[in-house]
């Protein structure tokens, strides 16, 4: 409870607020008293709106934020989505799969559905399989596969494996159904087979190199690596595997043994050659348990990641996959099905991140997709406990767990900002832009929304993935709440009684448009009066000196103020209130019988808070402008009824130029001065009825209404309030 203004001695007052959406009872001590409102109940919350647009110039990925759970549905209604989740319902019969909710949806759980609706497929994307046999006819590989040796063994294994990484056929899909495949058998004691394909992935720039098998029994143990590459032949595998490895990324399946406590030894390669960390993924398969969407447990069908936890990822390899040379698909579960969902992965992120028509500088190599994968799984389920972190980026590590990796393979996370987001300047700075920078004041209203509406702006998340942001989304404008609290707030501050029985005068609330206690002098002819708004903690602060230039029938005043708002009024950038500096004019005509009308006007200058975060700031005019009409002895003697229609301040005329990074389709990312009118162009309009009256000796009622149109000066907003106050002196 805060002391008041000096008010009569003696005197108790009581408000009952009325507002089309609360009711409130609240009572001010010692002459009346002022309701608290914090500053940060009228700004919004301040969540910048980042486009999930993977590729800021002219690719396939385009506005991903748009995909919906909706969208996603609709997707996995289509015949090929639900042909290749039919089946599946099978995964229950297994022991401990009991209790799973919903239908497994591989596609939806590892977010493969999200990137289909949002348009990609890995087109144009190369995926190196090394297996044991493929039938390149069957439906779902559509003749995209390119084959480099390939026994006829009669196994398909390879086909399935293939399928889910690139299938695409009107009875299946696969996670990255545009893509194409380069296939290598392992059936080749010799290992060449495999060395070949590993160069040819190389030649061909394949983005990831898939391996559903192992060597049985063979560990990540210097013993069990001789075996393998201690020969010349092994000697070639390895180089090949290296060289693919400097740049490509190679996803190696582990084992299906559940009991298994030891990784393999090429799923653990890098625990012995170090250097092929930075390519290598590890697949392990996992059935999540589902809830809207979230994924809130994992039960493994397979070994746990253990050595090969810091590279390692889960994924679901419970699939309907292809079988044969038609279009017959199988239910089947492993981690050589888990294994191409994220090669698979990989393909569509090197879609959405590709840019290398324009700016190559931009293009994520499978390298920095990789960590992307790695970085956005999903760890947040039951049962994930860290074991450990790994630095994938500058200043972006990442907790992995033995039994689950990094997580479960999330995609759709994977092609959205990952951790910070930025924004280059102009000086060469990089400028966090996770929440809005210019946080403008309910004078400005939307005028800076609407001035960057049509701009597009090139950031970068955590992981220096380029993306889209609306240049919209570095703003957030003052949004006050409904007028009845500061209605309510300047009844409880007023001594009643002299207000309604003072002579009307156009300038009589200079400080309208704050909230806070005011104190008021006048000189004793009436000539002359000032007002202060005293220091609050939010930092408003003001003065004003009010003088009368003619009396009588027609009293005519001018008024001088000096003021700073708290950054909700004529603030640009926010951090601090603006300045301002105004004059005012005001004409109250008596009209005989009690009548009266008043009209009054100011203008001003505003520095605007000073410099913002994105460059200079200007100074900018504003102005106010009301007229009110008034009525005394209407209904009872000493009673008063004003009608008043208003615009309250708002900046005027005022423009700033800010150096933006700017997108454009089909043009590189450049900085461009993006001008800013700062002036609405949907003034804010009152519309205000108050009577006061006196109820009996010692008891005066004050009822103020107010509607406003454009409220907050935001086209199209309304706000209606009222405020019911009763003061009893006793």
């Amino acid at each position: 409870m805060r002391r008041a203004l000096p008010q009569p001695p003696r005197r108790r007052s009581t408000a009952l607020m009325l507002s089309l959406s609360s009711l409130a009872l609240l009572s001010a001590c010692g002459g009346g008293g002022e309701e608290e409102i914090d500053l940060a109940s009228y700004l919004p919350d301040f969540q910048a709106p980042i486009f999930s647009d993977a590729s800021f110039l002219a690719n396939a990925f385009t506005a991903a934020n748009g995909v919906t759970a909706e969208d996603v549905d609709a997707l996995l209604d289509e015949p090929n989505y639900v042909d290749t989740a039919a089946g599946l319902q099978w995964i229950r019969t297994i022991p401990g799969f009991q209790d799973l909710s919903g239908t497994n949806e591989p596609l939806r759980s590892s977010g493969a559905a999200f990137a289909h609706a949002a348009g990609l497929t890995g087109a144009g994307q190369f995926i190196a399989i090394t297996d044991e046999h493929i039938t390149p006819e069957h439906a779902s590989l559509n003749g995209r596969v390119s084959i480099s040796s390939n026994p006829d063994s009669g196994d398909e294994h390879g086909t399935s494996v293939a399928s889910v990484a690139v299938g695409n056929s009107p009875d299946f899909v696969g996670v990255a159904p545009g893509a194409q495949v380069l296939f290598g058998t392992y059936e080749d004691p010799t290992n060449q087979s495999m060395t070949d394909l590993g160069n040819t992935a190389t030649d061909f720039g394949a983005v990831a190199w898939n391996n559903s098998w192992l060597f049985l029994d063979l560990y990540a143990n210097q013993t069990d690596f001789d075996v393998i590459f201690a020969s010349p032949d092994g000697q070639q595998y390895l180089n090949a595997l290296r060289n693919y490895a400097n740049f490509g990324v190679v996803v190696f399946a582990a084992s299906n043994d559940e009991n298994q406590q030891n990784a393999g030894l090429m799923d653990a390669l890098p625990v012995l050659q170090n250097d092929l960390e930075a390519g290598w993924i590890a697949a392990i398969n996992g059935v999540p348990t589902l809830v809207n969407g979230d994924v809130q447990s994992v039960t493994l069908l397979s070994s746990a990641c253990w050595q090969a936890a810091r590279w390692c990822l889960v994924a679901d390899g419970s699939w309907n996959a292809a079988v044969g040379s038609g279009s017959d698909l199988e239910e089947t579960t492993g981690t050589s099905f888990a294994a191409p969902q994220i090669s698979g992965a990989m393909a569509l992120l090197a879609e959405a991140f590709s840019n290398t028509t324009i700016a190559p500088d931009d293009r994520l190599s499978p390298h920095e997709l990789r960590i992307r994968l790695l970085a956005s799984a999903d760890a947040d389920f039951a049962g994930f406990n860290a074991d450990g972190t790994v630095t994938l980026a500058n200043g972006f590590d990442k907790p992995y767990s033995v039994i689950y990796g990094h997580g479960f393979m999330d995609i759709e996370a994977a092609l959205k900002p990952i951790g910070g987001v930025a924004m280059a300047t102009a000086m060469g700075e990089s400028l966090a832009v996770d929440a809005p920078i210019l946080l403008t004041g309910s004078g400005l209203g939307d005028a800076v929304e609407v001035s960057l509406a049509a701009t597009n702006l090139a950031v970068k998340d955590a992981l220096s993935a380029g993306f889209v942001m609306p240049g919209t989304a570095l703003t957030a404008g003052a949004r006050p709440g409904s007028q009845a609290g500061a209605l309510l707030a300047k009844s409880l501050r007023s001594n009643l009684t002299a207000e309604r029985i003072a002579s009307p005068a156009a300038l009589d609330d200079p400080f309208a448009a704050f909230t806070g206690p005011v104190l008021e002098l006048s000189a004793p002819d009436g000539t002359a009066s000032a007002a202060v708004l005293m220091p609050q903690g939010d930092g408003a602060l003001g003065f004003t000196l009010t003088r009368a230039l003619t009396d009588g029938p027609t009293k005519v005043e001018i008024g001088l103020k000096l003021a700073r708002d708290n950054g909700g009024l004529l603030s640009l950038g926010g951090e601090e209130g603006a300045a301002m500096a105004s004059v005012a004019l005001g004409v109250t005509q008596d009209l005989g019988n009690g009548a009266f009308m008043a009209l009054s006007g100011e203008m001003g200058l505003t520095d605007l808070g000073g410099d913002t975060a994105l460059g200079d700031s200007s100074s900018a005019r504003f102005d106010a402008v009301k007229l009110t009409a008034g009525q005394s002895d209407l209904f009872t003697k000493g009673d008063r009824l004003s009608v008043g229609v208003g615009m309250p301040i708002a900046i005027a005329s005022g423009e700033t130029v800010l150096y933006l990074p700017v997108s454009r389709a089909g043009l590189a990312a450049g900085f461009e001065a993006v001008a800013l009118d700062l002036a609405p162009e949907n003034r804010q309009l009152d519309l205000e009825v108050t009577y006061q009256t006196a109820l009996a000796d010692g008891v005066e009622m004050q009822l103020s209404l107010i509607h406003s149109d454009n409220f907050g000066n935001r086209a199209g907003e309304t706000d209606t309030a009222g405020a019911l106050a009763f003061a009893l002196r006793f």
